[in-house]
């Protein structure tokens, strides 16, 4: 890895397939990869603010990705967040991205382009 790609990325979505495809496509691509499959989880691993960017699905166990953002926010953590959903309604997006969400990608999502928009975030 060199510097510039060893950025730290946390991928928090309750769906296996997900994380282990995404772990496996960044890791690839030379990120520090974390996986959590809970809201709660991800909420408390988001605090330290050591993550360059968060994966972060809406719909998972113990808390929703809203409420997580809502709660970094509300304690200072600005750290950048793209909403991966299969929920597809406009108060969803509109809310991910009121709360400061920096993107939304819909699932199914094609990986490729999703990597490119996580390049462009932490590179």
């Amino acid at each position: 890895m060199n510097a510039e790609t060893s950025k730290r990325i946390l991928v928090a979505d309750d769906a296996e397939t997900i994380t282990s495809l995404l772990m496996t496509a960044l890791e690839t691509s030379g990120y520090e990869v974390t996986v959590t499959t809970n809201g709660v989880e991800a909420y408390e691993m988001g605090l330290d603010g050591g993550f360059d960017l968060v994966i972060l699905d809406h719909l998972m166990p113990g808390l929703l990705g809203l409420e997580v953002i809502q709660r970094w926010r509300e304690q200072g953590i600005e750290t950048p967040v793209i909403m991966l959903s299969g929920v597809d309604d406009d108060h969803t997006v509109v809310a991910s991205l009121d709360l400061g969400a920096l993107d939304f990608v819909r699932k199914p999502f094609r990986l490729p382009e999703l990597l490119a928009r996580i390049r462009q975030r932490v590179n």
